[in-house]
């Protein structure tokens, strides 16, 4: 069995802009489609919408290029970002899920992906000889009918879920549309309303009924998800079958602690603090910058990523082959919905000097095009 190559791209908003570029730049030393590159891609939020882009047919039969992933965040960031009023402050979802007049994220999907299933996504896969094989978007499901459930089931009415080719390639019940495979993944609480998919009403699928969180709520980080599909799928028997490339959407070092020493009024010094300061206190991270939509979100979203990047590191003991691309970026570039023209700039920047000037970046970027140059497609049955 030759190497499994995966891709991996982390959550983090319109700053999906930084992953699309990096992939862009591959796609053009490359001179091939990412679908020609990996074997599994899988993505968590905005990185689950690259990877449906990467892998459904859009434009008549082929998939997006990274290029036009690009565009989309260059150019559609206000078609996704639809502001919903709230007569009562922070009651409702910062932004809609639909409006009802065709605007908001699901729509959105909808018009870019169409009514395809996964599985419809796959078997077109195979009519272009393309290389992957298998593709995933994370979430988490809280309800399976919206309704009181006295003896949930984990998997079904609660717990993580994986929207993915092979399952749906087998069972009706996991066969969603590939929209509401991205918008499942995305549906990030506070910013979005909470994804309902599957069911058979409206524009929905016949598969299982679900309410579902963004995959970012348990791991915003996929690529531990990635390597466990790969043997779950029988895609691999060894860690040392698999090339993982996992790209980030830029990390704030100093939002990952916090000042504990003194805060200022009314929150007390040395951490001793209750509901408020870690909910709705701009609680100071390590450069002295307030949190903004408060602390706890910020330590627990900051934290599975780097739990995920520090098992992955070990697992290359054992013969992982582990590339992770993410550049440093300042706080002022860390809010996901931040679609200013001058922000969306600013973060390409970012990512096209990671490539070129920060020596890790350009290290590992000419690392990773030199590896998928020497490994040739392999044909992997699953």
């Amino acid at each position: 069995m030759g190497k499994v190559v995966i891709l991996t791209v982390d959550g983090g908003g319109i700053k999906g802009i930084i992953p699309a570029y990096f992939l862009n730049e591959l796609e053009s030393r490359l001179n091939k489609s990412c679908y020609e590159l990996f074997d599994m891609i899988g993505g968590t939020s905005t990185g689950g919408i690259i990877a449906t882009g990467l892998t459904s047919p859009i434009n008549g039969n082929k998939p997006f290029t990274a290029q036009e992933v690009l565009n989309i965040y260059q150019n559609d960031g206000n078609k996704i970002f639809v502001p919903q009023e709230s007569l009562i402050p922070d009651c409702y979802a910062q932004y809609y899920g639909d409006d009802g007049k065709g605007n908001g994220i699901e729509p959105y999907l909808q018009q870019q992906f169409g009514m395809g299933t996964l599985s419809a996504a796959q078997a077109n896969m195979k009519t272009l000889n393309g290389r992957t094989k298998h593709v995933f978007t994370t979430s988490y499901t809280i309800n399976s009918s919206g309704n009181t459930i006295q003896n949930p089931v984990l998997g079904q009415d609660y717990g993580p879920y994986l929207f993915n080719w092979m399952d749906a390639a087998k069972s009706s019940a996991d066969d969603y549309k590939v929209w509401e495979a991205a918008r499942a993944t995305s549906a990030a609480p506070t910013y979005f309303p909470v994804g309902n998919v599957g069911g058979g009403q409206n524009s929905n699928s016949n598969a299982q009924e679900r309410w579902v969180l963004d995959g970012g709520v348990m791991s915003n980080n996929p690529a531990i998800w990635a390597v466990t599909e790969a043997f779950r799928t029988g895609m691999v028997t060894s860690l040392s079958d698999i090339v993982l490339i996992s790209l980030g959407t830029g990390t704030y070092a100093c939002g990952a602690g916090l000042v504990t020493a003194h805060q200022g009024d009314p929150d007390p010094d040395n951490g001793n603090w209750g509901y408020m300061p870690w909910i709705t206190s701009d609680l100071e991270d390590l450069s002295g910058n307030d949190n903004g939509r408060g602390a706890v979100v910020n330590i627990i979203t900051e934290s599975v990523q780097l739990v995920s990047g520090q098992q992955l590191q070990a697992l290359t003991a054992s013969g992982l082959t582990y590339y992770r691309l993410e550049p440093p970026i300042i706080q002022g570039q860390t809010h996901m919905d931040n679609i200013d023209p001058g922000n969306i700039d600013s973060l390409i920047t970012t990512a096209s000097e990671y490539l070129i000037d920060n020596a890790t970046g350009e290290k590992t970027f000419n690392a990773i095009v030199a590896e998928l140059t020497a490994l040739q497609p392999v044909s992997i049955s699953v």
